[in-house]
């Protein structure tokens, strides 16, 4: 998506983690989307069959780790 927005061919809703990269090149402007920007939970879909498997235990737990960690912006839901 953020190719296409670079391009000049679209326009795309994104965290900013997730553009900071293209933003901080001048490749594409971050607009916040309202006076204090939009904020939502982010989600594993995970199959029940997988929930319990040790493997995703330390996929999910790297992941929030690395994410908290690396993201800017990134908080705990309260």
């Amino acid at each position: 998506m953020m190719q296409l927005v670079a391009s000049g061919r679209g326009v795309c809703g994104m965290p900013h983690w997730a553009l900071h990269e293209y933003s901080s090149r001048g490749y594409v402007k971050a607009k916040r989307l309202g006076e204090k920007g939009l904020f939502a939970t982010l989600y594993a879909g995970i199959r029940a069959d997988m929930l319990d498997a040790p493997y995703m235990r330390d996929f999910l737990l790297t992941a929030k780790d690395t994410s908290f960690s690396t993201l800017d912006g990134v908080s705990v839901v309260r």
